[in-house]
């Protein structure tokens, strides 16, 4: 596939005119078909698999009925399943969200063969390569348009965030809510999750679990913590890096448990690990209480390195390796 051709960009969900510049001035993008009703979470009638599938479907369709000449960009897995299903060959991929040895790895091997791919995490690739195909792993990034700046809190409470349900560990949130409860300083804990919203108040903390919220209020959301934790399962497909992307745009530091999920993206700095073999909430009020004075550095690196902007050039230059 030459490098010298742009791709038609094939995606779901509602365009967004500066990323969709941000594509087109890299010159790897020409045009672009997109499903803008798409599941915002992937989920039709409780189902993922379903969600994602139709929807991917759809906008397969839509490049039929619209007959663009290749070569496509999907920029999703399953989305470049449902092209191959109707005869489109020049295709190249963003992302594959697939451990080793599963299901959904094996369907993707199959249909996606020797299509270039792009990783959003080094394990990924590797375990693609094994198998046959032709895999780049870049760090992802993205833009949001999350509220930024925020006002800072006065009450002296510390802000912790939880968001995003791929690869979560409720064991490590579990140990996190029995810390709070025995905490001697004042924090508020708030979980975005599927589960029903509910609450609870100790003697100095509060946990908040929101139920299912709109993007804009996810962002709201981060953008009012002053740290945000990721308690990752030890599993090696892609995960939490939109959440800890959006973090950085708004100025507020990540900490995420020990997880190959996230090899390339902790710093040590904006983004870091937690201590795996003792309390994890010391670790999370020290990071916030840093993060509190550090909000235009955190900013300043998610621009130079986590923003659509980067990431798109990080994508351009591996598919033309790859060509």
């Amino acid at each position: 596939m030459s490098s010298d051709v742009p791709y038609v960009m094939v995606a779901l969900g509602r365009s967004r005119p500066a990323s969709d510049s941000d594509w087109i001035d890299s010159g790897l993008v020409r045009h672009f078909v997109r499903f803008e009703r798409a599941a915002p979470s992937g989920f039709r009638f409780s189902s993922r698999i379903f969600g994602l599938g139709l929807d991917s479907a759809i906008v397969a369709l839509k490049v039929a009925v619209l007959a663009p000449r290749g070569p496509y960009l999907a920029a999703n897995p399953w989305v470049a399943v449902a092209l191959r299903l109707l005869g489109k060959r020049r295709i190249a991929v963003t992302g594959i969200y697939a451990e080793n040895g599963s299901r959904s790895f094996r369907l993707l091997r199959r249909f996606l063969g020797d299509a270039p791919v792009v990783t959003l995490v080094r394990h990924e690739a590797e375990s693609w390569n094994a198998a046959g195909g032709r895999a780049t792993p870049v760090i992802y990034g993205n833009t949001f348009g999350y509220p930024y700046p925020t006002p800072p809190r006065t009450d002296g409470r510390i802000s912790i965030f939880i968001g995003g349900s791929s690869d979560r560990d409720p064991a490590a949130i579990d140990r996190l809510e029995g810390e709070l409860r025995d905490a001697d300083s004042a924090f508020d804990l708030v979980i975005v999750s599927k589960e029903e919203p509910s609450s609870w108040s100790g003697q100095n903390a509060t946990v908040t679990r929101t139920g299912y919220v709109s993007a804009d209020e996810f962002g709201r959301l981060i953008s009012l913590s002053d740290v945000v934790y990721l308690p990752l399962s030890h599993g090696h497909r892609a995960a939490g890096h939109m959440v800890a992307v959006g973090a950085l745009e708004v100025g507020v530091p990540v900490v995420s448990t020990d997880s190959p999920a996230m090899t390339g993206y902790v710093d040590g700095t904006v983004i870091r690990t937690a201590p795996s073999d003792e309390k994890v909430l010391p670790a999370l009020e020290s990071v916030a209480l840093w993060g509190r004075e550090n909000r235009p550095e955190v900013r300043a690196e998610w621009d130079a390195h986590y923003s659509h902007r980067a990431y798109v050039e990080r994508v351009a230059a591996a598919l033309r390796q790859r060509a």
